[in-house]
C-alpha cells in the first residue's frame, strides 16, 4: 500500500485514507492528492523520458542562500539542498535500473503470452531454453539494498542538527519576550514616578519616556521577527528531511524485495539450463517463472510509483524551504 507523508503535518500525524469506489479505504488521501497533481504527472513524464529537473534549480538556491544569514544557517540549508539533489540523482539512476530489469524480463514475458504456462509443449521448452541463456548471463540490474543508506544517514544527522538549532532559536525568542515584558514594567514605574514628582510636566514627561521606551523596544521586535523567520526555516527543513528520509527508506525496502525476486528467477533459469534435457523439469521451471512474473510486474510498478513520488516530494521539499528563505530575505 502506497503512503505519502505530508509536509503540512507533524511527523507523527497519521494519514487519512481515501475510500475506493466500494467504500473500502485502500490508499492514503495524501498519496491520492499527490499523484493527481499536474506537477506529479509532469515529473513522471520527465523521468520516463530519462530527465528530471530539480525545482528550484541549483542556481536559484545559491541566489537565495547568498542573501541569508548567519553563515551557520547558510551551511545547514546548503547541506539540505545538496542532500536532496544527491537523492534525486540516485532516484534517477535507480529508475534506469528498473528499466533494465523490465528489458531483462521482456523476452520471457513475450514467451509467456504465446503459450499455455500450465501445459508447456516440447517446442515451448526449446524456445524457453534459448531465452534462458541471455537471462542467466546478464547481471541482476537491481542494485544491492541500502542504496540510499548514506543519504538517509546524512538527512537524519541534518535533522538532528536542525532541531538543535531550532531549540536555540526558541530559547532566544523566549528570552527576548521576557526582556520585552521587563522593559514594559520598568517604563510604567518610571512614568508613575515622574507623574508624582511633577504634575505640571506630566504630559511632557510621559511623552518623552514613551518615546525613549519605544526606541528601546523596536530593536527587540526586529530581532524577534528575524528569529521567528529563522525558526520557520529550521522547522521546514527538519520536517522535509524527516519525510524524505522515510521515502528513501521505503524505496530501499522495495529495492531489496525486487532484487530478491530477480535473483529467484535467475536460480530457476539456472536450474532449467542445468537440466535442459529433462522436459518435465523444464516445464516446471516455466510454470514457476510464470507465477513469479506476476509478482515481479507488481513489484516493478510499485517501485516505480514510489520513485516518482520521491521525485515529487524532493521538489516539494526544496520549494518549501526555498520559499521560507526567500520570504525572510524580502521581508
Amino acid at each position: 500500500m502506497l503512503k505519502c507523508l505530508s509536509f503540512n503535518s507533524s511527523p507523527s500525524s497519521s494519514t487519512v485514507q481515501n475510500p475506493s469506489q466500494d467504500g473500502t479505504p485502500n490508499i492514503s488521501d495524501a498519496y491520492y492528492r499527490a499523484v493527481h497533481t499536474t506537477s506529479f504527472s509532469e515529473i513522471r513524464s520527465n523521468v520516463q523520458a530519462h530527465v528530471h529537473h530539480l525545482n528550484p534549480t541549483r542556481e536559484r538556491v545559491q541566489q537565495a542562500l547568498a542573501l541569508s544569514n548567519p553563515e551557520s544557517l547558510t551551511r545547514l540549508f546548503s547541506a539540505f539542498f545538496d542532500h536532496t539533489e544527491a537523492a534525486s540523482d540516485l532516484c534517477l539512476n535507480l529508475h534506469h535500473c528498473v528499466l533494465r530489469a523490465r528489458a531483462l524480463h521482456a523476452p520471457l514475458l513475450d514467451l509467456f503470452r504465446t503459450l499455455d504456462p500450465s501445459h508447456p509443449s516440447q517446442n515451448d521448452c526449446v524456445r524457453a531454453l534459448d531465452l534462458f541463456h541471455p537471462f542467466h548471463t546478464l547481471p541482476n540490474p537491481i542494485p544491492d539494498s541500502h542504496t540510499f543508506s548514506a543519504i538517509r544517514t546524512d538527512l537524519s544527522a541534518l535533522k538532528t542538527t536542525l532541531d538543535r538549532r531550532a531549540a536555540r532559536s526558541l530559547r532566544s525568542l523566549r528570552l527576548s519576550r521576557r526582556l520585552l515584558r521587563g522593559s514594559a514594567v520598568c517604563l510604567v514605574v518610571v512614568a508613575a514616578a515622574v507623574i508624582v514628582a511633577t504634575v505640571a510636566a506630566t504630559v511632557h514627561a510621559v511623552v518623552a519616556i514613551a518615546g525613549s521606551g519605544a526606541g528601546f523596544a523596536l530593536p527587540v521586535c526586529a530581532s524577534e521577527k528575524r528569529e521567528l523567520a529563522r525558526l520557520r526555516q529550521l522547522h521546514a527543513a527538519a520536517k522535509c528531511a524527516y519525510v524524505l528520509s522515510n521515502d528513501l527508506g521505503t524505496i530501499d525496502a522495495l529495492v531489496s524485495r525486487l532484487r530478491a525476486a530477480v535473483e529467484g528467477d535467475k536460480v530457476l533459469v539456472s536450474l532449467g539450463l542445468e537440466r535442459g534435457n529433462e522436459r518435465y523439469l523444464v516445464q516446471e521451471v516455466i510454470k514457476q517463472l510464470w507465477k513469479s512474473h506476476q509478482g515481479f510486474l507488481h513489484q516493478v510498478e510499485d517501485l516505480e510509483e514510489h520513485i516518482f513520488l520521491c521525485f515529487y516530494n524532493i521538489n516539494k521539499a526544496r520549494l518549501l524551504v526555498h520559499q521560507e528563505i526567500c520570504s525572510d530575505s524580502t521581508s
